[in-house]
């Protein structure tokens, strides 16, 4: 599976580089690393921490890095007095730059030099571990939706067997805006067309209530759980679905999986966390003295905020509390957060060895079909042989 990070802040900006690359355990080292805290066997009696650990969140995520980060630009240098813009449409606030690469970001210079010299208070960052699609930029997160970002960890079951019911679905404009081929592409244009109503390209950049995404996560996340349903019936397996989506002032969050006991993948948050990632602030991610680096502010100057990662970025585990299972963080334009458990309704479960069970079910009776029209077809010709030998006898 992918891992990723995001940040927003009301007030306080973050250095890219300071979240994403200079500590140990940062986003761009997630490549082949991983710290787990606290993650616990969804089996405890059969199944080990370790198998838990390595079930749903894989050790080598090297397919592709993507970063969004938002910035003013775009609505400061409006033309003139009348507020238009290159489309001719008024935009204001905060929109998202986006960054994309298939090489590893560690050795990726123009990667590093963006995050040393921008900050922003809303990032998203993703890396990438692909299951069937392509390595490719377009496949790579964060997916952006006007003024939208959008990003997954996890991965839709059987996505070739639903992907042409969910394009059914969309709206022209959120089904023209998908570029790649991944279930996570998909399943953001299912998000954003539940968001804006199917309303189309011109209503991605208006405001919505944080509840409103929420909703729309939600519904996405039903669609998806109903359609495999109906097309695949027993044969449905269980979907991991880490999401989350930001307009760069609010964010949602989720941690999901349809199964009664497994866990999904590994989603944690921190509401201290970006005072320690922070070089202006005291402490250091990696938990090292540093006594040669000068006055540091007082951290209690540091704004509100919320991270939400894959893993800790910073090895002080009490500022980390894992996002539980079918849950959904919500984060206010104030800096407020709250924790709310998604509705869920146990029709959406499935388990592999159910669905197992039916494809293995299905295939002995197409078999026993076969064998059936073999027979059929054998007795048939032997019929006809004996019929034109007495024929042939009788004359």
């Amino acid at each position: 599976m992918c891992r990723w990070f995001a940040y927003i802040s009301p007030t306080e900006p973050c250095l890219l580089s300071d979240v994403l690359i200079t500590p140990k355990h940062a986003l761009t080292n997630q490549v082949n690393d991983h710290y787990l805290p606290g993650l616990i066997a969804h089996l405890p009696d059969k199944i080990t921490a370790e198998h838990e650990a390595n079930a749903r969140n894989r050790v080598l995520n090297a397919d592709g890095l993507g970063v969004a980060w938002y910035t003013s630009s775009y609505s400061d240098f409006e033309r003139g007095i009348t507020g238009e813009s290159e489309d001719g449409k008024p935009h204001t606030g905060l929109r998202p730059a986006i960054y994309k690469t298939i090489q590893p970001p560690k050795g990726d210079m123009n990667y590093r030099s963006i995050c040393a010299n921008t900050e922003t208070r809303c990032c998203f960052a993703h890396i990438r571990a692909t299951s069937e699609s392509a390595v490719a930029h377009v496949n790579n997160h964060p997916f952006i939706f006007g003024k939208f970002a959008f990003m997954h960890n996890g991965s839709i079951s059987d996505f070739t067997s639903i992907r042409r019911a969910i394009c059914d679905m969309l709206d022209h404009d959120t089904y023209a805006n998908i570029q790649g081929s991944t279930d996570s592409e998909h399943i953001g244009a299912l998000f954003m067309h539940h968001l804006s109503s199917g309303k189309g390209a011109d209503t991605w950049d208006e405001d919505y209530s944080v509840h409103a995404i929420a909703n729309a996560l939600h519904t996405a996340i039903k669609t998806v759980c109903n359609l495999q349903k109906k097309i695949l019936g027993p044969k449905r397996r269980p979907n991991s679905l880490n999401l989350a989506a930001t307009d760069g002032v609010q964010m949602v969050a989720c941690r999901f999986r349809n199964h009664k006991e497994e866990q999904p993948p590994s989603l944690y948050f921190s509401t201290r966390a970006g005072t320690t990632l922070n070089r202006k602030y005291p402490d250091h991610p990696d938990g090292d003295e540093r006594p040669d680096e000068g006055p540091k502010k007082d951290e209690k100057e540091h704004g509100k905020h919320v991270i939400v990662a894959s893993e800790p970025s910073t090895y002080i585990e009490e500022d980390w509390n894992l996002i539980n299972k079918n849950q959904f963080l919500i984060f206010h334009k104030d800096g407020r957060f709250t924790l709310q458990n998604m509705l869920y309704s146990e029709s959406w479960n499935a388990d592999h060895a159910e669905a197992d069970k039916a494809v293995q079910a299905e295939a002995d009776q197409k078999a026993a079909t076969t064998e059936t029209q073999d027979q059929k077809a054998i007795t048939a010709e032997t019929e006809g042989q004996d019929a034109k030998v007495a024929e042939a006898e009788g004359h």
